[in-house]
């Protein structure tokens, strides 16, 4: 029998032709970078050429394995930077609670990694251990992109900032040396910033000329906010440290939380802000319209409660945000705003919201068991909003409620503005 020309060619390959060997040099980078560093090394077993393939792996990514002692994890970590060749441009450590890396082992990394031109730097480890972190973190100039849990950061006398950084993650951090104001503002091209459990108390100061995004769950006080290229904003008071002590009163000249927080964000696109937050800016005065309108602004997630103060909040920044599209109220404190705040003159002829499309109910009632309250939130909604497409409850906030067939009766029989309108009930909370 005679070969057709396709099966010889597909012999010669499979007894000539090492697959792996012939990858080109791109392909197999490709595929080790998107492996654990644990499994990068084994594939030095699959051919010849993939040998010492991993030991000029540009990004080195280490995470904790259950099975790993604190030590193994260390000598890994130290035996990886050893034998290394080339430059490492990521390198990342995610440690677990049941292991503590000292000093001595990260200074030892950093020092490893001093010959680099470094971009991306995460220390990710347990909130409990408190590893401590040198100040030789700060000779990384080249860094973009670092994010660091669970420890604490010693800055250096002569500290001069990251230049260069565009990304920074703080999670239960202590900083030594610096105060979190100047660090912010020693990163001038910082355009993204999460910070969780830093500041724990006082006041929160950021300045950040080309922030574009932020993510704020902390214990703050007092809050100053200058970011005037900020596009998306979540801003949310910490429970847990939350009841140790009041807001502090405002000073600077400001009587005005809401004007220092949230008073010159004039490209704000998305807005998120948590009940004790809310609660925060209503500590101070509250004033009928603010001095900018957010023209750019089109989704607002706020948390209330029964207060007629924390309400008028809520509609300052409506009257400042003729383009609101989508709107998220979440009901806290176990009672939602009473039904006279809702059906007060002013706020039922109020006519700010012109285009909004979707307003989403959520929260934790347990105080409005007749809805009487939902139901006039409701009413001002639908009566004010014409073009409003979708009224949405989500059913897990409001179940009880929701079986009641006297309360969704009452509901569907507002009256409605708009034509286009449907009420629904959902599980969901991607809107």
């Amino acid at each position: 029998m005679v070969a057709r020309p396709w099966q010889k060619r597909r012999t010669d390959i499979e007894l000539n032709k090492d697959f792996l060997s012939s990858l080109p040099s791109e392909i197999i980078e490709d595929i080790l970078v998107k492996l654990p560093i644990k499994e990068a090394v084994r594939t030095s077993v699959l051919s010849s050429n993939w040998k010492s393939l991993w030991t000029s792996m540009p990004d080195l990514v280490f995470n904790d394995d259950r099975d790993t002692t604190e030590s193994d994890l260390i000598r890994r970590v130290d035996k990886v930077l050893q034998v290394h060749q080339g430059p490492i441009l990521k390198f990342e450590v995610q440690v677990g609670s049941d292991k503590h890396v000292g000093e001595e082992a990260i200074s030892r990394w950093l020092l490893a990694l001093s010959k680099n031109e470094l971009k991306d730097l995460c220390l990710n480890f347990d909130i409990y251990q408190n590893c401590k972190v040198p100040s030789s973190l700060f000779s990384y100039q080249k860094l973009e992109n670092l994010e660091i849990q669970g420890c604490t950061i010693s800055a250096p006398q002569c500290f001069r900032g990251l230049k260069l950084l565009r990304n920074l993650i703080l999670c239960d951090c202590v900083l030594v040396g610096i105060t979190f104001e100047k660090f912010v503002s020693s990163c001038p091209l910082l355009e993204s910033l999460t910070l969780i459990a830093v500041v724990k108390q006082g006041c929160l100061v950021i300045r950040a000329p080309n922030l574009k995004e932020l993510v704020v769950l902390d214990g703050f006080t007092d809050l100053l906010l200058e970011a005037p290229k900020l596009i998306s904003a979540s801003i949310s008071v910490d429970y847990m440290l939350y009841g140790l002590r009041y807001f502090i009163p405002a000073y600077d000249g400001c009587k005005s939380k809401l004007l220092r927080a949230i008073g010159a964000l004039p490209n704000i696109e998305e807005l998120d802000i948590d009940s004790l937050c809310c609660e925060y800016l209503a500590s101070g005065a509250v004033p009928e319209k603010l001095p900018i309108t957010f023209g750019h602004l089109k989704k607002i997630s706020i948390g209330l409660d029964e207060r007629r103060k924390m309400v008028d909040i809520a509609l300052c920044i409506f009257q400042s945000t003729p383009n609101l599209k989508t709107l998220k109220l979440t009901a806290c404190c176990l009672t939602f705003p009473s039904q006279n705040i809702w059906e007060d003159q002013r706020i039922r002829t109020i006519s700010v919201l012109q285009q909004l499309e979707v307003v989403v109910i959520s929260g934790s009632v347990m105080f409005d068991k007749d809805g009487a309250s939902m139901l006039a939130f409701a009413k001002f909604i639908l009566s004010t909003a014409p073009q409003l497409e979708k009224l949405v409850v989500d059913r897990w906030s409001f179940n009880d409620l929701l079986d009641s067939a006297g309360f969704m009766k009452k509901l569907l029989s507002l009256p409605w503005l708009s034509s286009k309108v449907v009420i629904l009930v959902d599980e969901r909370s991607n809107y």
